[in-house]
């Protein structure tokens, strides 16, 4: 074997000086560099404070925003977007989170109104948006509902595939204590992809189940779906349940991958293999491979989630069968990809700990002393370059592991043009860039309601700086058991794996949790089976590279452009002002530029703040339109993760149901909480208000008013709305055309008009045929969210918009946009109670917390030393410490610490 030369770079320009005239190799580096630097590639991790949760319950969450291949907090986006997402794909809660350094905190409230089901938790940058959405954080999260729905399914299914695809599915019912449902009708919808495919009713026996059976007509394309349940209980009440159907097969498959993609006529080649069950997890196999004669040539067997690999010399012109038996007993066969009779292939050994090599291996056909060049890099990154002479059959590279960063690294080979040949993707450990963390008490045991002292250190005494960003999430697992299957999240497993794998990665943390050789060994069938690169080569190199549509935020701002009525002709030096609904004194104002446009950058609000945009010309006219610039929502992509759903969701978590419900019952009883139950009457109430009274900017909300005048109730013919008004508004008195409330005759009632503020009398000049709502505030407690403005009164008109069939609102407010952005989510602070403190009225009440505590904002010193308290509850139990974080070179940390409670 020829070994080479090989280099180590991080920048293009130190191959270019030692490769001078290799103008092709300096090109592509100089690329990757440019490519590298002009799409830097942010990550997620957000730390939760449990695995799964139950209506009524508090997520708390902390977010790190990495940038790069060292994992760099972020300083490239100011602003993160947290989603909650509903098992049907809706975003239930959305929140915008200041990112500071590269670091957040957030929280979700659970509303009682949630149903039962497997939701996920989606966290991303605006900057993220422009590329793949698998690198999003996306997780699913079990959330249960004992509050409003105290019924637990136990479903199970068997399937018949021949001659069509036939469900076989039973459902069993029973309370939270698990007693049997009986004489409970219920009926069911079937939706496979979003198509409906069956529907049906029953009644369950005296054991609580029912049965039924459904056919999939078309298993090709109708893979996924769910059964949608109504309940009618006993007691009359109306319960809705949803159970994820995973597949309509009981047919297990297997997918074979030849090392760097080809089967290589004699050349030796690693073969990884991975079998799935039908609803997309990992499912044992073992078996052999033959030839078209019949003889053995391996033999293979998984090792873990399916997953395996074996060796063998493929013969050109041969064919290879794979013949298999499955662990629940079925058998099957696959057929192994074509032998390439020339070509290239690489073969990699990850195993030692210093060291990578990697072998470049060619057909005698394709050897001709040529030059070959080999690149390690991650999304443009370079680690290492070298190039040899394929002067013999294979090539050896020695690659030194020492700067390259743990996580997902692509190897390309390429020929003397730069042309990619054979690639390869590897997990690459690097335990230099892993920040050691360790969690020490001042105590093994406690006692109820006694106080913990929490030390942690981080890194190792050669470090020049041990300053981390941490959180740390507290835990009684005998309430919240953590080993019930659900997948927890690491920050090991999200920044370094999944977010540089595309598809689903079946429990990713397994791979980090005590690392040995055979995880290691393991690690790579993931990467043999499911690694990818985000670089398409040939596109790189014609020089065509992504398009960038949304760009990196650093502040909340309000920008757009000012035209003149025909929509496109630009008006500058037009003057622009903008002012919050919640505090009108605060005015701000700016000029237009050449081109029309505007911007009002470095805005502080949070949600539910709404504002007036009103522009003039630069003469003062108002006969203007201003068009604000508006960034679409992230749209709900399909779910990439379902194989981790949970069919059903308060069986697998009922000890947690139990638990939470006697802590919900005892803080109702001392007033912490509030069981809020939407009744159906009350939500169609609702419905029909908001139907009403459309678009308005009360800030009350749209409805709460003392009285509401609807467009169908205008008195026709008036020539203004001064005179259409008169007489109509309860409470309103008239005094030359100036509304004064009979509750205060010395003050004008306020008139907003779509949200600006406008003096009394502009009800003269307002077209009565324009406007769709007038709503009347007289009340104090309607009256009170205007202050000083709101004393008299306040008249809210909201005016026609295109959708409800009227005129347009520019028509008669020109030059003023009302405009309602995403704001910053204001944070809550986790409660910690502190038993130290004199008694007071909640003396008495049961301590029954699940999460112990929740500490999103530890920050070390430059020895590496932080700390941090918390009191026991009032059960004896387990407490599992769990703290994660970073430190300021990107070094990821994880460390669990456990105590007893007696």
């Amino acid at each position: 074997m020829h070994r080479t030369i090989s280099i180590l770079v991080v920048f293009w320009f130190s191959v270019q000086a030692l490769y001078p005239q290799d103008t092709v190799l300096n090109e592509v580096l100089e690329t990757l560099s440019n490519y590298a630097e002009a799409y830097p590639q942010e990550k997620v991790y957000l730390h939760l404070d449990k695995p799964y949760y139950t209506v009524g319950d508090d997520i708390w969450f902390k977010g790190y925003v990495t940038i790069g291949a060292y994992n760099n907090l972020s300083g490239l986006s100011k602003i993160l977007y947290v989603d909650l997402i509903s098992p049907g794909d809706k975003v239930v809660q959305s929140i915008r989170l200041p990112l500071i350094a590269g670091v957040t905190m957030g929280d979700f409230r659970l509303a009682d109104s949630l149903t039962e089901g497997n939701y996920r938790i989606r966290a991303y940058t605006n900057w993220m948006r422009n590329f793949d959405h698998d690198i999003f954080y996306d997780r699913v999260l079990p959330i249960g509902n004992a509050r409003t729905d105290s019924i637990v399914t136990s479903s199970s299914f068997s399937y018949e595939n021949s001659p069509t695809h036939t469900v076989n599915a039973a459902i069993a019912f029973t309370d939270i204590r698990g007693g049997p449902l009986a004489d409970m009708d219920v009926s069911y919808e079937v939706d496979m992809e979003g198509r409906n495919i069956d529907r049906g009713r029953a009644k369950t026996d005296e054991e609580g189940r029912i049965a039924f059976a459904f056919v999939n007509k078309q298993p090709f394309n109708l893979k996924t779906g769910k059964i949608a349940l109504a309940l009618s209980t006993p007691e009359n009440r109306r319960v809705t349940k949803t159970i994820p159907l995973k597949t309509t097969s009981e047919a297990n498959g297997i997918q074979f991958f030849p090392e760097s993609g080809h089967l290589l006529a004699g050349n030796l080649t690693k073969v990884a293999f991975k079998a799935l069950a039908p609803e997309g997890l990992g499912v044992g196999v073992r078996g052999h491979v033959e030839d078209e004669t019949g003889v053995r040539i391996a033999e293979f067997e998984s090792t873990y989630a399916g997953m395996g690999n074996f060796s063998f010399i493929p013969q050109s012109g041969s064919r290879y069968i794979a013949k298999v038996t499955y662990a629940d007993g079925s058998q099957g066969e696959q057929a192994l990809r074509e032998v390439a009779a020339s070509g290239y292939a690489l073969a990699v050994n990850n195993e030692l700990d210093k060291q990578i090599f990697v072998q470049a291996t060619g057909t005698k056909d394709v050897v001709k002393g040529q030059e070959i060049n080999l690149l390690l890099q991650r999304n443009g990154m370079i680690f290492y370059a070298s190039k040899s002479k394929l002067s013999k059959q294979e090539v050896v590279f020695s690659v030194p592991r020492e700067h390259i960063p743990s996580g997902v690294v692509q190897i390309t080979l390429f020929d003397a043009e730069m042309k990619p040949l054979a690639e390869r993707t590897i997990f690459n450990m690097n335990e230099e860039s892993v920040l050691p963390v360790s969690v020490s008490t001042d105590k093994d045991r406690y006692g109820q309601k006694q106080k913990v002292s929490v030390t942690v250190n981080v890194g190792r005494e050669s470090d020049t700086s041990r300053i981390a960003t941490l959180s740390a999430a507290v835990i009684d697992v005998a309430k919240v058991p953590v080993d019930s299957g659900m997948r927890e999240g690491s920050i090991y497993a999200s920044l370094l794996l999944s977010a540089d794998i595309k598809g689903y990665i079946e429990t990713p943390e397994y791979y980090f949790e005590e690392m040995d050789i055979a995880k290691r060994r393991q690690l790579d069938n993931v990467m043999l089976t499911q690694g990818w690169s985000r670089i398409n080569w040939p596109e790189l190199m014609a020089g065509k590279t992504p398009a960038i549509t949304y760009h990196p935020e650093q502040d909340l701002r309000i920008s757009g452009i000012v035209t003149k009525r025909d929509g496109k002709t630009p008006v500058p030096n037009a003057t622009v002002t903008i002012l919050s609904t919640s505090n009108v004194t605060a005015v701000i104002d700016t000029v237009t530029g050449s081109d029309g446009r505007f911007s009002f950058d470095r805005l502080l609000f949070y949600d539910n703040t709404k504002f007036v945009v009103q522009a003039r010309d630069e003469r003062g006219r108002r006969n203007v339109d201003v068009h604000l610039d508006e960034v679409s929502r992230q749209q709900v992509t399909r779910n990439k993760n379902t194989p981790d759903a949970t069919v059903d969701v308060n069986q697998s978590i009922s000890t947690y149901l139990k638990n939470t419900q006697e802590q919900f019952v005892e803080m109702e009883r001392y007033g912490l909480k509030e069981k809020t139950i939407l009744l159906q009457e009350v939500k169609v109430t609702r419905e029909a208000e908001e139907k009403k009274v459309r678009h308005s900017s009360n800030l009350n909300g749209p409805g709460n008013a003392d009285q509401v005048i609807t467009a169908d109730e205008l008195m026709m013919g008036c020539p203004t709305l001064d005179i259409c008004l008169q007489g109509r508004l309860l409470g309103v008195i008239f005094r030359n055309g100036i509304p004064y409330s009979t509750r205060s005759f010395n003050q004008p009632m306020q008139i907003v008009l779509d949200g600006m503020f406008m003096e009394p009398s502009a009800l003269s000049i307002i077209n009565p045929f324009d406007v769709e709502t007038i709503e009347v505030l007289r009340g104090v407690g309607n009256t009170a969210i205007y202050g000083s403005r709101g004393g008299g009164g306040v008249l809210i008109i909201t005016t026609k918009r295109g959708d409800s069939g009227g005129y347009n609102r520019d028509l008669y407010t020109p030059g003023i946009v009302t405009h309602s952005p995403q704001g910053y989510y204001e944070v809550r602070e986790f409660y910690a109670p502190d038993y130290d403190a004199p008694v007071d009225s909640l003396a008495g009440m049961k301590d029954l917390r699940t999460t112990i505590h929740w500490t999103p904002h530890i920050v070390t010193d430059p020895e590496g030393h932080a700390s941090f308290q918390f009191y026991t509850a009032g059960n004896p139990g387990t407490y599992r410490i769990l703290v994660e974080g970073l430190d300021v070179d990107g070094r990821l940390g994880r460390a669990v610490h456990y105590i007893k409670v007696d």
